[in-house]
């Protein structure tokens, strides 16, 4: 993978954002720079053509992105269960007789398995953890009022986030990612922690639409800000009356972007969580 990046005044941020942040070109990230006076933009490619193509059109430089191998790195089983308020525990052993000395140390919890892979969400990150504790307490609204819910998954990484709500009563689970690496893993996670009936799909965002125009009482999207400023009105059409949109993969300075491209849905008042450098929000639609 190639990266190709470039320093530039905030004046020419406008002009950069509106090229490289449409719908063709959601592998860029932008990070504004100490003093912000100053931003940073990046572009990753697989193909060292698209970069150079960049480069010559815009300037900058490109550097080779060396690939570090995170799930040999991560493989060993020594990192503690990770506990989701008094509800689920998250351990990246696949063994049974492991999962079994966790069940039997935190009765009355059920347990998810989510071996370490080349697939975002572990339980591990800010950002998912967030969502985690999220999906605990609003599950235990509905499931206390008696009342039947349904999640989507956008950007389903592990598939964990899905599993959860399976586990959290959920009746009807549906999750998809644009990486088929990703699906393929949260296939076999699925499958590993036995939770039969969730519903998942290879698809892009900004090609996805709802089928029969479904809507869903909470939709979880721990993505990339550009990606949900871009998309915010298509999945504020996929939330039921009264849905829960959990949202998060938000970095601190693109915070305000992203409850902007939420007011113009008629989503507002969101419930902020800030963990170190990362954002995630709680919105309920009207």
């Amino acid at each position: 993978m190639f990266v190709w990046s470039k320093v530039s005044p905030v004046s020419k941020q406008s002009i950069l954002e509106d090229q490289f942040l449409g719908l063709a070109q959601t592998n860029a990230v932008i990070t504004e720079l100490s003093g912000k006076k100053r931003f940073r933009i990046e572009v990753y490619c697989d193909d060292k053509n698209d970069a150079q193509k960049i480069l010559n059109e815009f300037g900058g430089h490109v550097s080779e992105l060396k690939i570090k191998d995170w799930a040999k790195m991560n493989a060993s089983s020594d990192r503690p269960p990770i506990k989701i308020r008094d509800r689920l525990i998250i351990t990246d052993t696949d063994e049974p007789k492991e999962i079994k000395k966790i069940y039997d140390r935190f009765e009355g919890r059920d347990v998810i398995s989510i071996p370490a892979a080349l697939a975002f969400g572990t339980g591990d990150h800010e950002t998912t953890s967030t969502c985690l504790r999220l999906l605990v307490d609003l599950a235990k609204e509905y499931n206390k009022s008696n009342e039947d819910w349904s999640l989507c998954d956008i950007g389903t990484g592990t598939g964990i986030l899905a599993i959860a709500a399976k586990m959290l009563g959920s009746k009807m689970v549906e999750c998809f990612d644009f990486d088929s690496t990703a699906i393929s893993i949260a296939k076999r996670n699925i499958s590993k922690n036995q939770m039969p009936g969730i519903l998942i799909y290879e698809a892009d965002l900004f090609e996805w639409e709802p089928k029969k125009k479904k809507c869903w009482d909470i939709i979880t999207a721990n993505i990339f800000a550009n990606v949900l400023n871009a998309n915010l009105s298509k999945i504020f059409n996929a939330l039921a009356p009264e849905g829960n949109l959990i949202l998060s993969g938000i970095l601190r300075e693109h915070e305000n972007s992203v409850i902007e491209s939420a007011q113009k849905t008629s989503l507002i008042d969101p419930i902020i969580y800030r963990k170190g450098k990362w954002v995630s929000m709680h919105y309920r639609k009207e």
